[in-house]
Order: C-alpha cells, then structure tokens, then sequence
C-alpha cells in the first residue's frame, strides 16, 4: 500500500508541474454498488462513500482529478428465503481527466482507470455476520466513466459508474466470477 501512496504521490507531483492552476476539494454521495459476472445475480446494496481529491488544470477544456475515495460497496440478495448482505470497504483511488463537454461551461465528462485497495468484507446472512477479508483480493481494478455539472465555481455534482475489470474474490476461497458494479451520485466541493 506504501508503493501505491508513493506512486499517487510522484503523479500528482510530476503532472502539478504542468498545471495553470491547482485546486483541491471533497466530495461524497451514495454507492448503489452490486457485483457483475456470470455467476451472480444479486440486487444493488445502496451506501456512501466520500474523500478528496487535487484537480490540474492542463488547457482551458481539460484538467487532470486524482483522487482518494473511501467507499463502502457490496451486494445484497433475498433469494430462497435467506436475506444477505455482503458489505466491501475499499480505498479507491481514480486518476481521471476532465473535459470540459462542447458547448457548455458547466458540464463536464470524466474518465480514468481507478485502483481499489482492499480494506475489509463482511457477509451477513439472516441477521449473523461473519468476516469475509481472505476471501478477497487485495486490489480491484476499475474503469471510472461520468459526468459532473458546476453548479457554481465551489460546488458541483456528479454521477459515476465504476466498471470493475478484475475479479474481487480470492479463487482460493470462493470461485466465483464477481466484480465490482458501482453507480454513484455525489456532490463536491473545491477551494
């Protein structure tokens, strides 16, 4: 976890040198998170997620948004007369661009490949939890993709689909084919 620390930390660095203008913020909203694969078909577990983030501004239309994201995701069933939950708490960390969209000085489209670092996992079924933490890979690998309108030069709003490239469950323990599905709608604030 240090190395991907340090790593975010030399990008945003090396790319700060390029940037007209330096502006950071927080965000944070709702995850309708569920897991997508062949093996499952589970229903959207609604939760939060929130973090910061440092945007670079590159050229008038595009500017380049890491950030670090604490997100908590899942899925639920109640299929067969079992109600479950499997609860997820990731750090997410997206290097995205931002484009400003033609024809509009407030909206924007964002995109960027996002790592997830594993924190923990819970499965709790008909009221008993159990943890979950070896069944699961340490890092998740996403594509991030959405659309973000300013509200004001302090304010904005987004909505985001994580589409999730790697599978989450460590083959050892549960040989399922699952990755994360993560629609999210926020708000930010930058200074």
């Amino acid at each position: 976890m240090k190395k991907l620390v340090l790593l975010f930390a030399i990008i945003a660095i090396g790319t700060s040198s390029f940037a007209q203008d330096i502006k950071y913020g927080v965000k944070g909203g709702l995850n309708l998170a569920n897991f997508s694969g062949d093996d499952l078909n589970g229903d959207s577990k609604a939760d939060i997620y929130f973090g910061g983030f440092m945007r670079m501004t590159l050229s008038e239309w595009l500017a380049f948004q890491p950030e670090l994201v604490y997100s908590r995701q899942g899925s639920s069933d109640d299929s067969e007369g079992i109600e479950s939950k499997f609860k997820t708490n990731f750090l997410n960390i997206p290097l995205l661009l931002r484009a400003k969209m033609l024809g509009s000085d407030k909206l924007y489209a964002i995109a960027g490949p996002q790592v997830g670092i594993h924190l923990s996992s819970e499965l709790e079924e008909d009221g008993d939890s159990m943890d979950f933490d070896k069944g699961m890979r340490d890092m998740d690998f996403s594509v991030v993709l959405g659309l973000e309108y300013e509200l004001n030069t302090q304010f904005s709003i987004e909505v985001r689909y994580n589409f999730g490239l790697s599978e989450i469950f460590n083959d050892d323990y549960f040989e399922v084919d699952a990755k994360n599905s993560v629609f999210q709608v926020g708000i930010a604030a930058s200074f």
